[in-house]
């Protein structure tokens, strides 16, 4: 199987020591597809020590519908970050609207 198969195959409970070294193939998505978090509890479940991941994995459920996992290439954070502000820009016209505007504020001060 591609890596690819194998990252997915571990974050649906396989070997979590793994999923490191996964995770930054070459044939992975940079952005994956929305999940649950079941996935990731049990992901984490099956490792040890992760008993804070784990309670604040719980409050993230309480904020979110859904994850996404991000190939980890040193841009994750950024791709992940602007990706979310993309995608919540996509799904809401008037903060989309407020959005541009306070960007276009910015340009203006900014090239005089």
């Amino acid at each position: 199987p591609s890596n690819f198969a194998q990252s997915q195959a571990i974050m649906s409970g396989g070997n979590p020591d793994d999923y490191g070294e996964l995770s930054q193939e070459s044939d992975a998505p940079f952005v994956q597809d929305k999940n649950s978090f079941d996935a990731l509890e049990a992901f984490y479940t099956a490792g040890e020590n992760n008993d804070v991941f784990l309670r604040k994995l719980t409050e993230l459920r309480g904020k979110y519908q859904h994850v996404r996992a991000i190939r980890g290439d040193g841009n994750c954070f950024y791709r992940a970050y602007a990706f979310a502000i993309f995608e919540s820009l996509v799904n809401d016209p008037a903060g989309a609207k407020a959005m541009k505007e306070k960007l276009e504020g910015i340009f203006k001060t900014l090239t005089g």
